[in-house]
């Protein structure tokens, strides 16, 4: 379906749905990989402070440099507590003539603690929800610091599928 080369970038709280949109983008045999930046923290720390989280962010951006120059299209998908990074990103992105967009995915905090509480493996005990307190802080700092110019895409009226094609078609 993506004719050319791109850089979709994708924030959001926990529990909104951007990984599962990342993942349905993702398809290696197109080029197309997603960018997980929060994999990195693990390089640093098993709680990563913002300070360490400044660095997740520039491991993230030398990635990503590496990834584009090797002509792959990205899926960029973080929270970005601290948004510093997107707009290096997409300079990136311009430097080398792909075509980049910045994707917020939008929820209503009540429907965002209800997920984060039912999300899969909470009632497994493969994971903890991160708490009421915790997606409320998140999801304050997000609602202050939209990206200017970001596509919003709003996951409690639309599906995970209808954000994907919205996705698709603002990159074509």
């Amino acid at each position: 379906m993506f004719s050319k080369q791109f850089l979709a970038v994708i924030r959001g709280a926990p529990a909104s749905g951007k990984t599962t949109i990342a993942k349905k983008l993702r398809n290696f045999n197109k080029k197309i990989v997603w960018l997980k930046v929060d994999n990195l923290k693990d390089f640093f720390s098993g709680d990563t402070s913002l300070e360490e989280q400044r660095y997740v962010d520039e491991c993230a951006l030398t990635t990503l440099q590496y990834l584009l120059d090797n002509g792959f299209s990205v899926v960029m998908e973080k929270i970005f507590f601290d948004p510093f990074i997107i707009p290096l990103a997409v300079k990136e992105a311009e430097k080398r003539g792909i075509k980049v967009k910045v994707f917020q995915i939008m929820c209503s905090l009540a429907t965002l603690q209800d997920r984060d509480r039912n999300r899969p493996g909470v009632k497994e005990g493969c994971r903890k929800p991160m708490g009421d307190e915790a997606i409320a802080k998140i999801y304050n700092q997000l609602e202050r610091t939209f990206i200017p110019g970001a596509i919003s895409l709003d996951t409690e009226q639309l599906s995970i599928d209808e954000c994907v094609s919205l996705i698709k078609q603002s990159l074509n």
